[in-house]
């Protein structure tokens, strides 16, 4: 499959603050219409990476290209084409949302229409409110507002659900894969893993200033060798003689349940289901099948204890 153009690229970029090197050698390809996440721990050198990225800082040395142009330079062509989406843009509290969009819409070229942003980020019914008058989730509504008015071909998102509850977070999501469809590329970082998960077509996970490691989340999977959990939860009365195992020991729960790790889960599955039918059961009482998170991938490579948030209305 050909390769799409690169929207970001970046060969050998090295950003040193005194004896501190904040990001080392990273090479990186974003495409064209991609949805990139970026994670890492606190002081892991995402923040310093996007940066470069957006133009705000140089690097020491490598080579990045961002649409084509050299972000450094800070050209107005440049500009016109980016849209970031910060984790705070300011003070707000004097002004309308439709004044500050409609304003902030006036700064570029091809701009979206100011109507149009609000009601993408669901503003609309709040347009003519004070930001002294909005919560905190407006608030990032906003922030995403005047992100996307100056119609980008690329957004950087940095926390961009910060503040929001479950409901207000899934329907930004809906608003980052609508811009995707229509062909914009995205470079996101979040400490919400499963965001991450459900909105990138590749992640990307940055440590002590090195990209160890990116990918789908099957590529991850794949790379790092995890295994896929299968369960159930057999009768008391089953006789589980000629259980198939594919090599592994079958651990059984203080609840009961049988739990297998294993690389080769159809495999598996499929001499489960013989093996359950040859003795006369239909159903495998609870039985699922679950690959490994991302969540336990980055906890893997970043150790235990990151600073990574995990949503609690995310369960198994």
């Amino acid at each position: 499959m050909a390769r799409m153009p690169s929207a970001i690229s970046a060969r050998g970029v090295t950003k040193r603050y005194g004896s501190v090197t904040a990001v080392d050698g990273v090479d990186l390809n974003i495409g064209e219409g991609e949805v990139y996440a970026l994670l890492g721990p606190n002081g892991a050198g995402k923040t310093t990476l996007v940066e470069m990225f957006e133009g705000f800082r140089k690097a020491d040395s490598g080579e990045i290209s961002v649409l084509g142009m050299d972000p450094g330079d800070g050209s107005l062509a440049f500009r016109s084409r980016i849209g970031i989406v910060l984790q705070s843009q300011g003070s707000i509290d004097t002004y309308t949302a439709r004044e500050l969009v409609s304003a902030w819409s006036a700064a570029y070229p091809n701009p979206m229409d100011p109507e149009a942003a609000l009601e993408l980020v669901g503003l609309s019914e709040h347009a003519d409110r004070r930001g002294k008058k909005f919560s905190g989730g407006m608030r990032r509504r906003l922030d995403f507002a005047l992100g996307v008015v100056g119609n980008p071909d690329l957004l950087f998102l940095d926390e961009p659900t910060t503040g929001f509850d479950a409901v207000a977070r899934r329907q930004s999501w809906e608003v980052v894969r609508s811009l995707s469809a229509e062909g914009r590329t995205i470079l996101l970082t979040t400490h919400y893993l499963d965001e991450a998960e459900a909105l990138a077509d590749r992640i990307g996970v940055i440590s002590e200033g090195k990209l160890i490691i990116e990918g789908s989340i099957w590529d991850l999977r794949r790379e790092l060798g995890t295994s896929t959990r299968v369960s159930w939860r057999p009768d008391p009365e089953i006789d589980l003689a000629g259980l198939p195992d594919k090599g592994s020991a079958w651990r059984r729960t203080d609840s009961g349940r049988l739990t297998l790790e294993t690389n080769e889960p159809t495999r598996l599955l499929n001499e489960l289901i013989a093996w359950s039918a040859s003795r006369g059961i239909d159903e495998l009482p609870e039985l699922w099948v679950r690959s490994p998170s991302l969540e336990e991938i980055y906890l893997e490579l970043v150790g235990a204890d990151s600073d990574t948030q995990v949503l609690a209305e995310v369960v198994e």
